[in-house]
């Protein structure tokens, strides 16, 4: 049974898994530049990662729709 989940959670599955991925990549980033060599990397990229992640989130969740509506003044329909 291939069962998919409701569209109206589109939205929020999208900031989710956008957020995460977004707030590791830049989070591990930031971290390998500014630490130096040592064995707790992984250790401070995780407190880095789960300190922005909900800060992305929301901030997806705001920033998302008011960019669409700008690109919709500059962007022709289908």
């Amino acid at each position: 049974m291939n069962r998919k989940i409701a569209y109206r959670y589109r939205t929020l599955l999208f900031a989710f898994i956008m957020s995460a991925c977004t707030a590791m990549i830049v989070s591990g980033i930031i971290i390998f530049m500014h630490a130096k060599p040592h064995t707790h990397f992984f250790a401070q990229w995780f407190g880095a990662f789960i300190t922005a992640w909900p800060i992305v989130f929301i901030a997806i969740l705001i920033i998302a729709p008011l960019v669409n509506k700008l690109l919709n003044l500059f962007v022709e329909n289908h």
